[in-house]
């Protein structure tokens, strides 16, 4: 189910633009250029919560760096800030790295 609802949200941002889903995207970095993505779930379920930069290589484009939950109001792993940072210079390094990629299959196809 969140995963579910995970996709329709990244299809909704990759189609209309993050005003079309507001609060999915933080509006302020939780580290230097890493945003977090917010799923939430049901009471006792894992709160997604993976890290994400603007760009690297367009100003209108989103790119998830890493997954994370949220637990208890941390962040888990605890280090995931650090890890999308090195992931972010990996991939301005290398920009042949990032792929796109569905949870689900696309029920359109």
């Amino acid at each position: 189910m969140q995963i579910a609802a995970f996709q329709d949200k990244i299809d909704t941002l990759e189609q209309s633009g993050p005003e079309m889903v507001p609060g999915f995207i933080s509006e302020t970095p939780v580290a230097r250029d890493i945003y977090k993505m917010k799923i939430k779930g049901n009471k006792g379920m894992k709160q997604l919560r993976p890290m994400c930069c603007r760009g690297p290589f367009g100003p209108n484009e989103y790119t998830i760096l890493i997954g994370a939950v949220e637990r208890d109001g941390k962040l888990v792993p605890d280090d995931v800030k650090k890890r999308a940072q090195e992931h972010l210079e990996m991939l301005k390094m290398d920009p042949t790295r990032r792929c796109s990629e569905r949870l689900i299959p696309d029920p359109k196809s």
